[in-house]
């Protein structure tokens, strides 16, 4: 099955360079679809909580939200315009819709072969959040991961964060695409004891009877989170991708018991392609 559509969301001010960059590459380089999209909170989400205001105040307070909504959605549509006008080689398409963000950015999600989001910031507000938990815990489809300053690329190395879960497979099935043009596939797992790992030569296996050349390894934990360990393993490679599992349900639950997808999130310094 070849990719159809990737899923660049925005705020009403765009998106990092970054993942422009990564969107815009590798749309050209598939030939797809690239849909940007602006996920508007609706008006009434917009209101700051009071149990004092009459509801004459809140319906002039909706008004002023909705007129602000109006703006932003025109922003967010001037961006991409010249977004489509500076990469004229790829086709781009824009839509805006009204509601939840996570709801939102999940249900376009769904009909995308990813999304491409920019790695978590210190003190960023709720909207950005509510778009990696939409595109990667809600949507059934894998997320790309574009910290500043890195760019994605098809052709070089794809470093494998392999872990025997459901989401480390998964993992690996939605980066197919980028596992058929890599010049290397390496496929590692961080050592949590000093027992062996079958699964990891198992896995290897597999993907060398599907025509790939891999080079299975363990790396050790070190006091490290596993997805600190990964992150700097693939950050020696050059053009690299790194693949993994997201372990986890979400924001709110993820700040209760942490885990080693939102240490990527946060810290990473290469492109994630991440599938829960």
């Amino acid at each position: 099955m070849h990719l159809a559509r990737l899923l660049l969301p925005i705020d009403q001010h765009g998106t990092t360079d970054a993942c422009v960059a990564s969107a815009v590459t590798l749309a050209q380089r598939f030939g797809v679809v690239l849909e940007v999209l602006y996920p508007c909170p609706p008006p009434w989400q917009r209101l700051p909580y009071s149990s004092e205001l009459s509801p004459y105040a809140v319906q002039e307070l909706i008004e002023v939200e909705r007129k602000q909504a109006a703006a932003e959605r025109r922003s967010a549509k001037k961006w991409c315009q010249k977004q489509a006008k500076a990469h004229a080689k790829v086709r781009v398409e824009f839509a805006a819709a009204e509601g939840l963000v996570t709801q939102v950015v999940a249900g376009h999600a769904r009909l995308a072969d990813f999304s491409v989001v920019p790695s978590r910031t210190e003190g960023e507000g709720t909207f950005w959040e509510d778009v990696r938990d939409g595109a990667l815990f809600d949507s059934g489809r894998p997320m790309l991961v574009v910290p500043p300053g890195a760019a994605c690329r098809p052709t070089g190395t794809v470093v494998i964060g392999w872990k025997d879960r459901p989401e480390a497979v998964r993992a690996i099935a939605a980066a197919a695409p980028f596992l058929g043009k890599a010049k290397r596939v390496r496929l590692v797992a961080v050592a949590e004891e000093d027992q062996a790992d079958p699964s990891l030569e198992a896995m290897a296996d597999y993907l060398a009877q599907a025509g790939l050349k891999v080079r299975p390894s363990r790396i050790p934990q070190n006091g490290r989170d596993a997805g600190e360990a990964l992150v700097e393993e693939a950050s020696k490679e050059k053009d690299v991708l790194l693949v993994m599992g997201a372990f986890g349900h979400g924001r709110l639950r993820e700040r209760v018991f942490g885990g080693a997808t939102q240490s990527v999130l946060r810290n990473t310094t290469v492109p994630v392609l991440m599938m829960h």
